[in-house]
Order: structure tokens, then sequence, then C-alpha cells
């Protein structure tokens, strides 16, 4: 089987959380990149993180920084955020073009901010991250 692997960076625990429900869904550990800033070796990784003003949180932008078109082959972004308008990892993409390294997907949801949208990611919206997340999984 491939190596696949999940990892986040999250200032809300919203991608904690739908990282960690990919994770159970494809049986792969979730890595939280502030704790564990090394990349790892994985046919495809799942890259999760909200966006904060437009902008990837700038750990998830060093991580991805640090990836190796040979130690990673392709990416599936997954992104939380109260923008429906802003609601790509614009700059995570740009970092991984730059490196030869394919984004397959990118899987979105709302996510909320003090009163915006509160409580999104709901469960309903994490249980359906996790179901593409492993159908891209099986698929690849």
């Amino acid at each position: 089987m491939n190596q696949i692997g999940v990892i986040y960076a999250t200032k809300t625990s919203h991608s904690q959380r739908l990282a960690a429900a990919i994770g159970e869904a494809i049986q792969a550990k979730a890595e939280n990149v502030t704790a564990n800033p090394s990349p790892f070796p994985a046919d495809l990784l799942f890259i999760v993180g909200g966006i904060y003003a437009g902008k990837s949180l700038p750990e998830l932008i060093n991580y991805v920084e640090n990836l190796d078109s040979s130690q990673v082959k392709k990416v599936v972004l997954v992104t939380s955020s109260v923008s429906t308008s802003k609601r790509r990892q614009s700059d995570t993409r740009k970092v991984l073009k730059e490196k030869g390294i394919e984004v397959i997907e990118e899987i979105t949801c709302p996510g909320s901010l003090l009163f915006l949208k509160l409580g999104r990611p709901n469960a309903s919206d994490i249980k359906n991250v996790a179901a593409r997340a492993k159908q891209i999984a099986e698929n690849h």
C-alpha cells in the first residue's frame, strides 16, 4: 500500500478536528506541524489548514517550504474558512507548484470565527470531509 500522511496547522482546533477525522478514516496518524516540523515521505499527503485573514498559517507554509518532490508525490489540501470567497489555500498551493508537487484536490468546508458561522465545522462537515478524504485515498 502507498504511504499516506496527514499533517495540519491550527489556531482554533478546527484543523486538528478535521485532520483527526481524516486520519481515522484512512488509518493514518495526524501530525501537527508545530509539534513535528520535519517533513516525512508520503506518496499522498493531506495538508489540513484554515484560512486566517486570507492566508494559511505561517507554520503550515514553513512546513510546505521544506517539502521536496522526492519525498512527497501528491497532495490533497483540506481547508476550512469563514470566508466563502477565500476558502482556498492559494499561498500553500503556490509553494507546492513551485516545488513540483501535484495538488490533486482541495476539500473545503466552513469554519467559524468568534460569532461568525459559530459551530462550524460541525459534525456533518467533518464527516463529509473525512468521507471524501477516504474516497481519494482509496482511489489513489
